[in-house]
């Protein structure tokens, strides 16, 4: 029967094994054990891997102990590797650590659960991934395929860190480690369920969901930005989040009294000076605006949900372009550490509805002509209300020489029109006209201006009536004014043949 020392019942009561790959005598290579001089370091191989991983991650596999066999007395011993010796010389908490301490640590399923777990095998992990990141230990790339990332490792046990990902990872702990099967060592696969968090940043403007909305020039715009909050392993040095909100020329922020922030479901206090703090007086996040540039910095050691809402207005301005393609669009993006133990960080790309959204505004184009030869008139006057009613004026425009009268930084929808004032020797056109403007059915025609919508109104000119009944239309007039031109003659007839009777 085959025997095994005091370090396999260890090892295997701390690590997860599965998948069996091979059943063979074990391969050593000419590297002698300290611990037993002799054992020779075994060669044998198995794959290492982590799934639940995204395309681009990149993940390394640091070895921490070596697997050593002993051909004569056909017993497996483990050491540290050199690296990891190195990381217990200098560490306070660490420095007399055994091979066999690890007995008496809980592993907290070190392979699967939350980044906040927080075992004795865990922060051993995590204190020697800060020691990875500060001395440039080396390690062995992992190929990613899919969501999975595997490797083909020696038998021994592996810290696994991201190098580049836009992911929060905590530590993971794999062990390619041998069973006993009969007569045989059998060589065992590792799998590990990734252990991740997740940070990102979604805009909205008027309402939850939107990317787009039009408005006027002057109006109070709300937006609303979302982000979510990446569980930090509990003693990461990186703890990076910071929200950045940039907008465009055409609008103005209203200052940090109209910013809103709400850790979770509860609204945080926002001071005068940008300090928020939660019930506590814990400073959560600190808001800076600087021209059209607004930076919320996080501490996540005091935001206790994984989400953060942000409502805030801003105002539109003259500088607004107008259409589809004014150039209104205005982003947040989110800077996180994606590093734990290290200083690296990541910052998102704003694309719509992700960070970035879009005001829209357009504007009336009224033109004004003769009736008869259409010429061009200027001079006219023309105030643009929001209701049919008349009771809510927006502005007033005048026509210049070639006839155009434009008002700029209107919100789609339906307007009223109502002429003011004649060009001189032309009559008031008293009616009110609806004028709908923006993209959709029913709307004016687009100008060449893009961004404004035509409105063209005719006048009559004074003293002249319309001629709008043909030929016949003129004869019944020059009869009338026979028939009032004969009740003339008659009269004046009639009133000298009185005057002559009473003389």
């Amino acid at each position: 029967m085959k025997t095994k020392n005091k370090v396999i019942l260890l090892i295997l009561s701390v690590f997860l094994f599965i998948g069996i790959v091979n059943v063979s005598a074990i391969s050593v290579g000419s590297e002698t054990g300290t611990s037993d001089t002799g054992s020779k370091i075994i060669t044998d191989t198995a794959t290492l891997s982590i799934t639940g991983v995204v395309s681009g991650d990149q993940l390394m596999a640091y070895k921490i102990l070596d697997a050593f066999y002993n051909q004569t007395t056909d017993v497996i011993t483990y050491e540290f590797t050199d690296d990891f010796q190195e990381f217990l010389k200098q560490s306070s908490t660490y420095q007399k650590l055994k091979v066999d301490d690890l007995y008496s640590y809980s592993s907290g399923n070190i392979n699967t659960g939350s980044t906040l777990s927080n075992s004795d095998i865990d922060k051993l992990a995590r204190a020697y991934a800060g020691y990875i990141k500060s001395h440039s230990v080396s390690g062995t790339q992992m190929n990613v395929s899919g969501t999975t990332a595997s490797a083909t490792l020696q038998a021994g046990s592996y810290l696994v860190l991201p190098t580049a990902t836009s992911r929060i990872y905590a530590v993971m702990v794999g062990n390619l480690d041998f069973s006993a099967s009969g007569n045989s060592w059998v060589i065992n696969n590792e799998e590990i369920v990734a252990k991740v968090s997740d940070a990102a940043i979604s805009k909205s403007i008027g309402e939850e969901g939107y990317d787009s909305g039009s408005y006027s020039i002057g109006d109070d715009i709300p937006f609303i930005i979302n982000g979510s909050v990446p569980q930090y392993p509990i003693n990461a040095t990186n703890k990076v989040y910071t929200i950045t909100d940039t907008l465009s020329e055409g609008l103005d922020f209203n200052g940090v009294s109209s910013v809103i922030i709400k850790d979770g479901d509860v609204t945080l206090t926002t001071a005068s000076d940008g300090k928020v703090t939660n019930a506590s007086g814990e400073e959560v996040a600190v808001i800076s605006i600087d021209g059209r540039k607004m930076t919320i910095t996080f501490n996540v050691n005091y935001v206790d949900s994984t989400t953060i809402t942000i409502n805030y207005t801003a105002r539109l301005n003259d500088n607004a372009g107008l259409g589809a393609n004014g150039g209104n669009s205005n982003n947040a993006t989110l800077t996180y550490s994606n590093d734990p133990y290290g200083t690296g960080s990541s910052t998102t790309v704003p694309e719509e509805g992700d960070g970035q959204v879009t005001v829209l505004l357009y504007g009336l184009e009224i033109y004004k002509y003769a009736a008869d030869g259409n010429a061009a008139l200027e001079g006219a006057e023309f105030t643009i209300y929001k209701d049919a009613e008349l009771q809510q004026a927006i502005g007033v425009v005048s026509t210049n020489a070639s006839g155009i009268a434009q008002y700029k930084g209107l919100a789609a929808g339906t307007y009223y029109v109502k002429e003011t004032k004649a060009p001189t020797g032309y009559r008031l056109d008293g009616s009110i006209i609806s004028a709908k403007i923006g993209p959709g059915e029913g709307s004016l025609e687009n100008a060449d201006t893009e961004g404004y919508y035509r409105l063209e109104v005719s006048n009559e000119k004074v003293g002249l009536l319309p001629v709008t009944g043909g030929i016949g239309t003129v004869i019944i007039t020059l009869i009338g004014l026979v028939i009032v031109a004969s009740a003339v003659y008659f009269f004046f007839i009639y009133r000298k043949k009185k005057e002559n009777q009473e003389s």
